[in-house]
């Protein structure tokens, strides 16, 4: 189950200042009406007239907004850049909010409805549809649903297998744990032992372990290649000025909330989807960190080898983990400027 510390371990939410907004830009922000519930959806350009680009956060129930504002606002100029809070995530979320509505196919249909409502908004055919974490295996499934919205799929820190995948996560953390001589960490990973099946309520034996195993692989990061930490990202998270002060409240009682329920979804648990999904309509593209072992890009390097696109490719982030967006700006950046050159 994804608690407080794989919350933390995972997004980063930072601070940024208010800008002036130039004449022929767009800048909007609403609840909108989707698929039933009200969510947060914040539009942000400095040319109405650039490609538009559709950010799905992780988690589920974790928005990046905060985060991508930070690190990424510079793809403000290239592109129209739509943040969207998910369902019961960030400004989205709404205390008492029906865990019945917390399923996967429900977050699919809202990507739908979403990008309807953006192409006659903005006038626009297609849309650059971005998936990070969760939101990778969110963008893939929409990519299967409703592929004519989109020009290209473009994921980081991809989710492919849930067995498979929190498996290798479990045994790269264990190996370098011993690798660094760490016992105390060893030995609780021992004594949790390594994960049995793709269900991620019965996996481990219980509920706190599979946060204790992301937050150890967390702080593992700063010996292996100087990686975010979890008390970095607590303090950026304190820190944004995306939220109101009863939003940044209500902000992990909301990821809780989400990954609680979303476990109860047959459709969350024993995915694979290299049985599942080899076969795309539009182009895909893979960045990953080279260090990303919260979901591991050995997995996600062979997904991509099984997968047939229109067009693929593969891009390496040498000097990132989970995060790419965020550990390596400046080139996450240019990827995507290079990778919209190529199928607009």
């Amino acid at each position: 189950m994804k608690k407080l510390f794989f919350v933390l371990s995972l997004f980063a939410l930072t601070s940024c200042d208010e800008e002036a907004v130039s004449v022929g830009s767009i800048n909007e922000s609403k609840m909108l009406d989707i698929n039933g519930t009200k969510q947060f959806v914040m539009i942000r350009g400095e040319n109405a007239n650039n490609p538009v680009l559709l950010h799905l956060h992780g988690g589920p129930g974790v928005s990046e907004l905060g985060g991508l504002r930070k690190y990424n606002r510079d793809l403000e100029k290239d592109f129209i850049v739509v943040y969207w809070d998910q369902r019961a995530a960030g400004k989205s979320f709404v205390v008492n909010s029906p865990a019945s509505e917390i399923k996967v196919s429900k977050y699919v249909e809202d990507v739908d409805v979403l990008a309807k409502y953006l192409k006659k908004r903005l006038n626009v055919n297609k849309i650059l549809l971005v998936g990070h974490s969760w939101g990778s295996r969110l963008g893939v499934l929409a990519a299967q649903k409703c592929p004519e919205h989109f020009s290209v799929l473009v994921t980081t820190g991809q989710e492919v297998a849930a067995a498979d995948g929190e498996l290798q996560s479990y045994e790269y953390t264990l190996a370098k744990a011993k690798e660094f001589k760490i016992d105390s960490m060893v030995q609780q990973l021992q004594f949790i032992g390594p994960p049995k099946g793709g269900d991620y309520s019965t996996m481990y034996p219980f509920p706190e372990a599979f946060s204790i195993q992301k937050f150890f692989l967390l702080e593992l990061n700063w010996k292996i290649y100087d990686g975010i930490s979890v008390e970095d990202l607590y303090a950026n998270f304190q820190e944004s000025d995306e939220y109101t002060a009863q939003e940044k409240a209500n902000y992990l009682v909301a990821a809780d909330f989400t990954n609680l329920y979303i476990a109860n979804d047959p459709d969350f648990n024993n995915f694979d989807f290299r049985k599942q999904f080899l076969t795309f309509k539009i182009p895909v593209f893979f960045f990953s960190g080279k260090y990303d072992y919260i979901n591991p890009t050995p997995l996600a390097k062979e997904y991509y080898e099984l997968l047939k696109a229109p067009k693929k490719q593969y891009v390496l982030f040498e000097n990132s983990g989970h995060d790419p967006a965020w550990e390596e700006s400046a080139k996450y950046h240019a990827e995507l400027k290079r990778v919209y050159d190529i199928v607009k």
